[in-house]
């Protein structure tokens, strides 16, 4: 037995020797000497973060409207494109303002075809 002992005290002498004990690591004096950030700290954290959310909730704002102008343009351009009369890539002409059109400006002064013609 005394074999076995010896053995189990040598395994027990490794043992502890490989396992280091705990000491405390060495800190230096800038880390204590900074202490927490105080109420100065918590005023800026609390400053940005109402900040971001405000500006979250104008960029929500903001894409809501995006939205809704985007399906009214939708909307619209379906509308459009069933009209009757509406063909494919075809747009009406638009009346000129200058042509004198439904306007009774050009036969009012009785010169009737006077002004017509190349000059």
């Amino acid at each position: 037995m005394s074999a076995v002992s010896a053995m189990l005290a040598g395994v027990s002498g490794l043992v502890v020797a490989v396992t280091p004990t705990p000491s405390p690591s060495a800190t230096g004096a800038a880390a204590t000497s900074l202490g927490s950030p105080g109420i100065t700290g918590f005023v800026v954290t609390f400053v940005l973060a109402v900040a971001l959310i405000g500006l979250f909730l104008s960029l929500t704002r903001h894409l809501r409207i995006v939205d809704r102008r985007s399906r009214q343009r939708e909307e619209q351009d379906e509308a459009d494109a069933s009209a009757p009369g509406a063909e494919e890539g075809v747009v009406p002409p638009a009346p000129a303002a200058d042509d004198g059109a439904g306007s009774d400006e050009a036969g009012s002064d009785g010169a009737g075809d006077a002004g017509a013609g190349p000059r």
